[in-house]
């Protein structure tokens, strides 16, 4: 039961931090387009994002260290622990070296020579593409670090520091907005200044309480190809997923034009949202996962991949329900003209991302076991299949809506493979136990819960009061139904005695 509260808590956490790093975000969006300007804000946007491609392959690489990490975590063993984060800072600081070689030289000429820049911002254009080249160069080695961070699951340390950077990113666009200097040079400089004072916060903070994280110079072939065969597996599945929806994008414009892909880009926003949200709360069940599997405890891997999509289910379900009943209010209130389609799409998104999120806990478990290979393939299989379908439906002649709809039903494909692969390599009995446990109920609750708001809709109208009564109903539905079908029963006993004990604490002491 610690587990799974330790969980719930890294959860919570983690989903705290993104409901508000999102508001902020839209907050400070605002503020800086005020602040810099258009074109300011543009350039900002364009030469520091000249070194974007090299993210990619970064991303990649984390997330099989960090998987490594937490892998010889869990198995106990000190020294191939230390070996491993050795390893990777190797690797870490011969990428951060060949990014200052390419981009001080590759990059700066594709800036010259290619980019369109302003007449008399030039320099402050080389100043944001300097900056951006000496923050990946000092920042790609900080990657271990995070790796151990996510490792031992410190996720209320990264949480509290990612809302202070978030905050402070906000004092920071006010700051400038009064400055008397250039402001895109100063926005620039304080934003590098602040990433390097979180660098730094992050590395202390990991070697006075990770003794592997206590850099020894060395470099194991053996641990580099794994990592790097997983990293390729990683990248290939990324890469599919951005091919899939750019080509998506690309075949409805060729037969629809600009106007659907505004009403597409709107539909997503509103609904991916809330996917991000519960995406994000997924990274609260890999360390523990990882850590089973490393131990050879079956059971407790397979109890913990139930779990954690049981959890992440619900938490999905507690937003999309009350934005599904009341999608049209809140466009309207968000946007003064709804492009045709928007609605239709968004709730077309929150009915099939339910599937994803049913997904995305057995997709990662495969990962959290070395087994990535299988599922990026059934990603690239999925993509071509899936935009493939799109364009012989619009070729067809049938409406962009069924072209959205032929979109998302390749996530039954993704679903049905993750079960296959996760049967194939944990046994088949449970995948039944996964479906119908972590799944199956949660697709019902989520039924259940819609049917009440409807109905409170119905009878109350559109309106704010009434997209806060729903947006509470929700909280209340889903925690009443956790806590009678949705959890175990030893499950809710234990969670009914903590609360208790925490409740009988703070009335003692007041």
């Amino acid at each position: 039961m610690a587990g799974n509260l330790r969980i719930a808590k890294n959860a919570l956490y983690l989903y705290s931090r993104s409901i508000i790093s999102m508001v902020v975000g839209i907050f400070s969006v605002r503020i800086m387009l005020e602040a810099l300007g258009v074109e300011d804000y543009g350039l900002q946007a364009v030469a520091g994002g000249v070194l974007a491609v090299f993210s990619f392959f970064v991303g990649a690489l984390g997330t099989s260290i960090s998987r490594f990490i937490t892998f010889e975590l869990g198995r106990g063993d000190s020294d191939r622990l230390r070996d491993t984060f050795s390893t990777a800072m190797v690797v870490y600081c011969s990428i951060a070296l060949s990014v200052v070689i390419i981009g001080e030289t590759v990059g700066l000429w594709f800036l010259h020579n290619k980019l369109v820049i302003p007449e008399g911002r030039e320099h402050a254009a080389e100043w944001v593409f300097h900056l951006s080249v000496l923050s990946a160069a000092i920042g790609i080695p900080q990657a271990p670090y995070c790796a151990c961070m996510v490792a031992h699951e410190k996720f209320n340390v990264t949480s509290m520091m990612g809302l202070v950077q978030e905050l402070a990113k906000v004092g920071i666009i006010y700051w400038v907005s009064i400055s008397s200097f250039d402001r895109l040079i100063h926005y620039s400089t304080i934003n590098f200044l602040m990433g390097i004072g979180s660098l730094l916060f992050i590395r202390y903070y990991s070697i006075k309480h990770f003794p592997e994280a206590r850099i020894k110079i060395g470099f194991k072939y053996d641990l580099f190809k794994p990592m790097l065969a997983f990293s390729f597996w990683e990248m290939l599945g990324g890469l599919s997923r951005m091919l899939k929806g750019s080509g998506f994008n690309m075949v409805i414009n060729m037969f629809f034009g600009v106007v659907i892909n505004a009403a597409i880009g709107i539909g997503n926003t509103v609904a991916g949202a809330v996917t991000g949200l519960a995406f994000t709360v997924t990274s609260a069940f890999k360390p523990g996962i990882v850590k089973h599997y490393a131990r050879n405890d079956l059971k407790a891997f397979k109890e913990g991949v139930t779990t954690a999509s049981l959890i992440s289910m619900t938490l999905y379900g507690v937003f999309a329900v009350p934005l599904l009943v009341e999608h049209q209010y809140v466009l309207h209130l968000w946007l003064k003209e709804v492009p045709e389609y928007a609605a239709e799409i968004c709730v077309i998104q929150l009915v099939f991302n339910a599937i994803l999120m049913a997904t995305l806990v057995g997709a990662e478990s495969l990962k959290s076991m070395g087994k990535n290979a299988g599922i990026n393939v059934v990603q690239c299989v999925d993509g071509v299949i899936t935009i493939s379908s799109v364009a012989l439906v619009l070729y067809l002649g049938y409406s962009p809506l069924v072209a959205c709809a032929v979109f998302n039903i390749g996530l039954l494909f993704y679903f049905g493979s993750t079960c296959y692969l996760l049967g194939k390599h944990v046994g088949w009995g449970y995948i039944w136990e996964f479906f119908s446990r972590g799944v199956l109920k949660v697709l019902v609750a989520e039924a259940f819960t819609f049917m009440i708001l409807y109905t409170v809709h119905q009878l109350l109208g559109d309106s704010f009061i009434t997209l806060v009564i729903n947006c509470m109903l929700s909280v209340i539905c889903f925690g009443a139904l956790a806590m009678t079908i949705l959890l175990p029963k030893a499950q809710q006993q234990q969670i009914k005695a903590y609360l208790r004990s925490r409740y009988n604490l703070s009335r003692t002491a007041a």
